[in-house]
């Protein structure tokens, strides 16, 4: 853990007794949740902490916290809407007042801007379907009009945009004629309404993306192991996960896509710097100047979206020249390699194409970068064949935003996706032997040589390898697998496994380390530690470092 790590993990312990002492029950949630289940311990790049918490159990906290007297340890505060003014946010924070960590949006509130807990609250959705869809409209409109910040709902699609605003104007003559306090009380009791009779789920109380899980992850809860202490993770973390993530949530991201926030941050008391401005202003006076700024960006924002989408357009406009010209009539040949498994030559190959897909923009506005079906078919048996199904969608769903059939080719990619995608949820997830054992058979004979097919069939090996016979086995299958695909780190960190029971360890610490070096999967770079004590994630703690300058 670096410096804020541990101050972070601090408050973690204390809020984790205090709902010990009180009966409150919380999960961990996103980064610290997926720290826990992967590595057991903070991503190295990791700044904050999210928590889980349903509506009656912060009712239960709150009531806590507002009626018991010296429940917080000195230094700290707890932070949400109904106890201070001009915090519009609908998550509650735990706050460290001897530290600074300021971000622009919580700035002008002055109080929540030490290093902190954020509790993400979960009310009941009614799983009614037109019930549904009012739910989420309701908190679509209620996080607009709390946050007088930013624009809230940025993720919408332009069409949905215009329709949030729309309703979003009207509201916002209502909040002129009845007074904002009365419209908000109103959609927020709307929202907590719901009774567990209606609803077999939970929505997440933010309104930037609506996460919804079963209500079975908040039972029955489970712990995990996180840094040196053991903190509830949920029932079925896994399955939390991959609704939050999607199917690659146990890989740890490249450092380019590690996501860290913004702000200012130190072990100064944030007091330091907000006594510089707070009493320097006229607060009444410049919030109404934000909501009004509010007002007025929402109303240019669809324009300003047309202005992304159309400079995302010009930039494929003119970079898939390039790609055009190379790809141009080498579909058999680019077919070949494919067959022959050579995914290093195909892979450079397509790179460009790759790259430019998957910028942001591009994908967000569905803009297809041109490429023949044959050719962009390829691309994602070649993904699929690598044991990357969880990247087919980024670049199938544009294609299939058009209107045309999709054909054959890509009915079967979408076969072998799903395919890949029960077998990992049997395996990681639901960690079901009797599961996975009828998938493959219902699979193999069809797919014999897909790979993770493969990667089942030797966990399940491992799961039940006693005898130097059954690790024997495990090398055999293992070898079979990599004569197919030689680059699978996964594959390699069993078989290391195995010629460690077998007694070769100089070729299974070889392995071991070849292994994570060839796969991103945390929770293979976690078995290869356990097993070996090579650490992988402290390799890329020093490479983090080096990349962002750190000393």
């Amino acid at each position: 853990m670096n410096t804020l790590q541990s101050n972070l993990y601090q408050l973690l312990v204390e809020f984790d007794e205090l709902c010990r002492k009180y009966d409150v029950e919380y999960l961990l949630a996103a980064g610290a949740s997926l720290g826990a289940v992967r590595n057991r311990s903070f991503m190295p790049w990791d700044d904050d902490i999210d928590l889980y918490i349903t509506r009656d159990n912060w009712n239960k906290l709150r009531h806590v916290l507002e009626t018991e007297e010296n429940v917080l340890p000195e230094g700290r505060s707890f932070v949400y809407k109904e106890n201070t003014p001009y915090y519009c946010n609908p998550l509650p924070r735990y706050v460290d007042t001897t530290s600074t960590n300021i971000y622009i949006s919580q700035a002008f509130t002055a109080k929540a801007c030490g290093q902190h807990l954020e509790l993400f609250i979960f009310d009941l959705i009614p799983r009614d379907e037109k019930e549904r869809e009012k739910y989420l409209e309701t908190l679509e409109i209620y996080t607009e009009l709390l946050s007088p910040y930013f624009i809230v709902n940025k993720n919408t699609s332009l069409e949905d945009w215009q329709k949030h605003y729309e309703l979003y104007k009207k509201y916002c003559k209502r909040v002129d004629r009845e007074g904002e306090e009365k419209v908000l009380n109103e959609l927020e009791e709307k929202l907590k309404s719901y009774t567990d009779d209606e609803c077999d789920e939970y929505c997440m109380h933010w309104g930037i993306k609506n996460y919804i899980y079963n209500k079975k992850h908040f039972e029955n809860i489970e712990f995990g192991k996180f840094e040196d202490g053991e903190f509830p993770i949920g029932y079925n973390t896994e399955g939390i996960l991959r609704t939050a993530y999607g199917d690659s949530w146990m890989y740890i991201p490249v450092y380019e896509e590690q996501i860290s926030h913004n702000g200012l941050k130190n072990e100064i008391p944030f007091e330091e710097y907000t006594k510089l401005y707070v009493g320097k202003i006229n607060r009444e006076k410049v919030f109404k100047k934000y909501k009004r700024n509010k007002r007025n960006n929402a109303e240019v924002y669809y324009n300003r979206r047309k202005v992304d989408m159309l400079v995302a357009k010009a930039k494929v406009k003119v970079e898939s020249r390039h790609i055009t010209e190379k790809l141009e009539g080498k579909e058999d040949y680019l077919r070949e390699l494919l067959e022959n498994k050579d995914y290093e030559t195909l892979n450079d190959e397509f790179k460009e194409y790759t790259k430019l897909q998957s910028i942001a923009d591009v994908r967000r506005y569905n803009i297809k970068v041109p490429i023949s079906d044959k050719n962009l078919a390829t691309v994602l048996y070649s993904l699929i064949e690598q044991g990357q199904y969880y990247n087919v969608n980024k670049f199938l769903s544009v294609r299939k935003a058009e209107e045309k059939d999709l054909g054959e080719e890509f009915d079967e990619i979408e076969r072998l996706c799903d395919i890949a995608r029960e077998l990992s949820i049997a395996r990681y997830d639901k960690k079901d032997e009797e599961l996975l054992k009828s998938l493959i058979e219902k699979y193999e004979e069809e797919y014999p040589d897909f790979i993770d097919i493969y990667r089942a069939k030797i966990w399940l090996m491992e799961r039940n390898a006693k005898t130097a016979e059954d690790y024997e086995s495990i090398d055999s299958i293992c070898d079979e697998a990599l004569n197919l695909y030689p680059f699978d780190g996964e594959i390699m960190a069993s078989q290391a496994k195995a010629k460690s029971e077998l007694g070769e360890n100089d070729k299974a610490m070889e392995l071991y380390k070849k292994s994570v070096d060839n796969t991103r999967n945390g929770l293979i770079w976690q078995k290869v530690e356990d097993e070996c004590g090579y650490s992988r994630m402290d390799v890329e703690r020093e490479l983090i470092k080096e990349l962002s300058g750190e000393d």
